[in-house]
């Protein structure tokens, strides 16, 4: 998933199209070669047609080709920003990372996919085959060819080794004017209330110049390098070319044999020199994906599935209070609870005792006004999945209101709604639900996060006997290695607990 290669792997359909595309592109060229030959050789004009026609579907080849990395840039893209997206409701993201990440390291892969990738695709490809042509035609122009090809590579990785530290600097500098940028916009009533406008537009301008300053030196070696390639590519080709007019004085080489190499040579290292100029754009793209690899390694660490947890801590209020905004009374006086690892606790009291409260506290959605919650929240929040008594209704199709417009493998979600008598609903259009219906969904959405500590405030309030028992055991089925707490005034719901916490 990290990895170039990895990336190609994952769209096979549309590479495989680009391949067979490339190939078929790489034996107009070795055809349109040899017919101009033999119209220079015969002047007759079936060849010179002939060349006509292998060039133009060379060239039409290549715009279809450019069309498939277009479409393998947009699902290499939209996959990374749903990933990035997810990550939003998880974890805390910094303004100018995000901004970065979202924008300037996706787009830098966009860039790969139109410059950089056909002309490694084009090298895997084309290298081979004219290599193999100019063996067959003379074994000592292969040979120079073969030689002299390395070169090149070995060039650019040193070059290479030279620019990423400062390509880092680059995007560290862009990330820093990025975040600065958003942080003085977000501010900017408060900047003209107290004058201050003058010094957030200074930092923006030194954040700039940083910036400005970082790419530049990029640019540098950009220039340099796609330089130092033509330079030894065009070095290449005229060590072919005086060669081949050497011999064919001499008479070592035919003329048809001499002049079709002499054609084949500068095909033979184009991708190598346009692969050079997009140089930088290579070097950008695998920073960009070391940043998202880190960035979605830190995610998971953070998210990690249930299965590698080893042990769930015990979540603990100690003396938590909580009073909501223009109330004068507290919600939640001093209340010290426990919560049992990787157990059904029934959170049960009076009707207005809190329940709810103590459930959107350890949810995240509230903080508590005095006393502590262990373990902390940094650990509770992104480990927590949360369904309300009455869950939201987006106005669009019911599969994405299950799934939270998130990608999922069907047969989960089949097997909970037919669990929970929800078959017969149609997923693929919007519908109005009723509250028992919304009430389900909200517990499917809790479980299709698939989260360690699941939070249920009322999951079968108003459900009669049958559907309460299937949701019951439902949640059962679900319970291994999870903590879940139930706010519930139901007796069923409280039988069917391992521990009763009364607030």
């Amino acid at each position: 998933m990290f990895t170039i290669i990895e990336l190609l792997k994952s769209n096979k359909k549309i590479l495989g199209e680009i391949a067979l595309c490339k190939l078929v592109e790489g034996f107009f060229i070795l055809l349109g070669a040899a017919s101009l030959v033999k119209f220079i050789d015969t002047t007759a004009d079936k060849f010179l047609l002939a060349a006509l026609g292998f060039f133009a579907g060379r060239f039409l080849l290549a715009a279809v080709t450019e069309k498939f990395f277009a479409r393998l840039s947009v699902n290499v893209q939209t996959d990374f920003r749903k990933k990035i997206h997810t990550q939003l409701f998880e974890r805390e993201i910094s303004s100018g990372e995000l901004l970065t990440l979202i924008f300037d390291t996706v787009q830098a892969l966009d860039e790969f996919f139109l410059k950089v990738a056909p002309q490694v695709i084009s090298a895997i490809i084309f290298l081979p085959i004219f290599l193999t042509a100019a063996a067959v035609v003379d074994w000592l122009t292969a040979a120079i060819l073969l030689v002299t090809l390395p070169i090149a590579p070995i060039l650019l990785w040193l070059i290479g080794k030279a620019t990423a530290e400062k390509n880092s600097r680059a995007w560290a500098e862009l990330q820093k004017l990025n975040g600065d940028f958003r942080e003085i916009l977000s501010a900017i009533t408060t900047l003209k209330m107290f004058g201050r406008i003058s010094a957030g537009a200074k930092k923006i301008r030194e954040a700039s110049k940083k910036s400005s300053a970082a790419t530049l030196d990029v640019l540098k070696l950009a220039f340099v390098s796609s330089f130092a390639l033509e330079l030894i590519t065009t070095l290449s080709i005229a060590l072919v070319a005086v060669t081949l007019g050497l011999r064919l004085i001499s008479g070592g080489v035919e003329f048809q044999a001499a002049l079709f190499l002499l054609l084949l040579a500068p095909e033979f290292f184009l991708p190598i020199r346009k692969f050079g100029v997009a140089f930088h754009v290579m070097i950008s793209a695998r920073l960009s994906l070391e940043r998202l690899k880190n960035f979605l390694l830190d995610a998971e660490k953070i998210t990690g599935s249930v299965g590698k947890i080893l042990m769930l801590p015990n979540i603990l209020l100690d003396n938590v209070s909580f009073t909501y905004p223009k109330k004068k009374l507290p919600a939640l006086q001093e209340v010290s609870l426990k919560f049992s690892a990787g157990k059904i606790t029934a959170l049960i009291g009076e009707s207005g005792s809190g329940k709810s409260t103590v459930l959107k506290l350890l949810a995240g959605i509230l903080l508590p006004t005095a006393g502590k919650i262990i373990p902390h929240s940094s650990f509770l929040i992104p480990n927590c999945s949360y369904a309300p008594q009455a869950p939201h209704l987006f106005d669009t199709t019911l599969r994405k209101n299950f799934t939270m417009f998130d990608t999922l493998n069907d047969t989960h979600l089949k097997k909970f709604l037919a669990a929970l008598n929800l078959s017969t609903l149609d997923l693929n259009s919007p519908q109005k639900l009723s509250r028992g219906q919304l009430q389900r969904l909200g517990l499917i959405r809790a479980l299709l996060k698939d989260t360690p500590i699941i939070l249920l405030d009322e999951p079968t309030a108003g459900l009669d006997e049958v559907t309460e028992q299937k949701v019951l055991a439902l949640i059962k089925d679900f319970s291994p290695r999870r903590t879940i707490i139930i706010a519930t005034h139901r007796l069923a719901v409280i039988e069917s607990a391992d521990e009763v916490v009364k607030i």
